[in-house]
């Protein structure tokens, strides 16, 4: 009987560890990435430019951005990935160097940080959407350069479809585009149970619906890749264990209209808009010069 109970008991824990990973998981990478407003203050707080903060409404949602440098300068728009935020693009914003040059804007998605975090909307092209009214902000009568890293990718690609009037420029960092190479992940398959969804943290809650749906969503979006004639420059690592560097050969195969430059970083992960900020921002400054 007490050889049955410890069983039971040992099976118990196990649940528990189970169900407990992902939360803790969630909540520790939440911390590591996230900025409250005091910390942003704090970074500001030396540099000779501030960033502005502002909100629209858009179908029925607000829609948070941040924005910095002349509005008269060259608009390079930031979208980041799921999970995310503006301030995953923040040290470019510090970055004296680049905003004398361009007017940098990074919001926040749909679903994130103060664009109704924990609502999400799963549609790409709804997404894009909502974004457009950031694409009127550029007054410099230049062009205007995405930048889209991960599940931003297939964001700035859809802008790039429908505005290529507006849209000159275009940077892809790692991007999730491949609806046949989508990498699942046990954190999603325990998102499933809806014990789980009620306590991961709500930015991570949109990532798990937006992660549901994406296949889909980028299946949708298979006939219209030939509509970009966009510039655009494709960076990953080698060793991305998030997005499958195989994800570049997709974009070779659809991209058939629009030149196309890969830059591949040896033994680099998924994390380049940080690990390789130079990189990126020398390939921004280059697409403002030409």
């Amino acid at each position: 009987m007490k050889k049955i109970f410890r069983r039971k008991r040992t099976w118990l824990i196990i649940l528990l560890l189970l169900i407990a990973a992902p939360i803790v998981f969630g909540y520790v990478m939440m911390n590591s990435f996230s900025w409250s407003d005091k910390e942003i203050a704090e970074y500001f707080k030396t540099k000779s430019m501030k960033p502005q903060f502002n909100t629209y409404q858009v179908n029925g949602r607000a829609v948070f951005y941040a924005s910095i440098g002349a509005d008269t300068l060259p608009m390079v728009l930031f979208i980041h990935g799921a999970p995310g935020s503006w301030y995953d693009y923040i040290k470019y914003f510090g970055d004296s160097n680049l905003i004398q040059h361009a007017h940098l804007v990074a919001l926040d998605r749909p679903g994130y940080g103060k664009s109704g975090e924990g609502k999400p909307v799963t549609s790409i092209e709804e997404q894009a959407e909502m974004i457009r009214p950031l694409l009127d902000l550029n007054k410099s009568k230049k062009h205007t350069i995405l930048v889209g890293h991960s599940y931003g990718g297939p964001i700035a690609v859809e802008l790039a479809m429908d505005n290529s009037e507006v849209v000159k420029a275009m940077i892809l960092l790692a991007p999730q585009i491949d609806p046949g190479n989508e990498k699942q992940f046990a954190i999603n398959k325990l998102g499933n149970f809806k014990v789980i969804q009620r306590v991961m943290p709500k930015m991570w809650l949109t990532a798990y619906w937006e992660k549901r749906t994406h296949v889909d969503e980028l299946k949708k979006m298979h006939d219209k890749w030939n509509k970009i004639s966009t510039p655009t420059v494709y960076m990953f690592g080698d060793k991305d264990g998030i997005v499958p560097p195989v994800n570049a050969q997709y974009a070779k195969r659809m991209m058939t209209n629009a030149p196309m430059e890969m830059i591949e970083f040896p033994n680099e992960n998924h994390f380049i808009p940080w690990t390789q900020q130079d990189s990126v921002t020398r390939v921004i400054l280059k697409m403002i010069s030409q």
